[in-house]
């Protein structure tokens, strides 16, 4: 998946900077955009397609470049939910996981249900301290 634009980096979209009836879309990988551009052909929805050569955010990262390719989506605001869908899916296809190794995905899982697990078992066992506590502490 790309990286994003926008105020907080959160979207990849934004209002047209000349012509408030477009959003533009933006994407950093050209088969991002191709399979967004597939997904809007598909639902008949219009659209203007160009790319921009911009400076790199990250230049400093191995094997970047000074300037980096983005691809451009111009969709008419009618069209945007249909729009965002189709960005939507264009980005599951493509994204990435969080945790590239699968061992370490199920690894953090299975410590997170046994800390689960550990705190529910330690909760039940006090059940009979703390309503005594409760009681104890009523009374006086």
């Amino acid at each position: 998946m790309g990286r994003r634009i926008g105020t907080f980096g959160l979207v990849n979209y934004k209002d047209h900077p000349t012509n408030q009836q477009y959003k533009v879309f933006s994407f950093y990988s050209e088969e991002e955009a191709n399979t967004f551009k597939q997904q809007l052909e598909e639902q008949k929805i219009w659209f203007e397609y160009d790319t921009s050569e911009v400076k790199n955010r990250y230049p400093n990262l191995p094997g970047a470049q000074e300037y980096e390719t983005v691809h451009l989506v111009g969709v008419k605001k009618i069209h945007f939910k249909k729009a965002q869908r189709a960005n939507f899916m264009a980005s599951a296809k493509h994204r990435k996981p969080i945790i590239k190794y699968r061992f370490l995905r199920y690894g953090l899982l299975a410590v997170f249900f046994g800390l689960l697990t550990i705190a529910i078992v330690g909760y039940v066992k006090n059940q009979q301290k703390l309503k005594e506590r409760t009681e104890q502490l009523e009374n006086e």
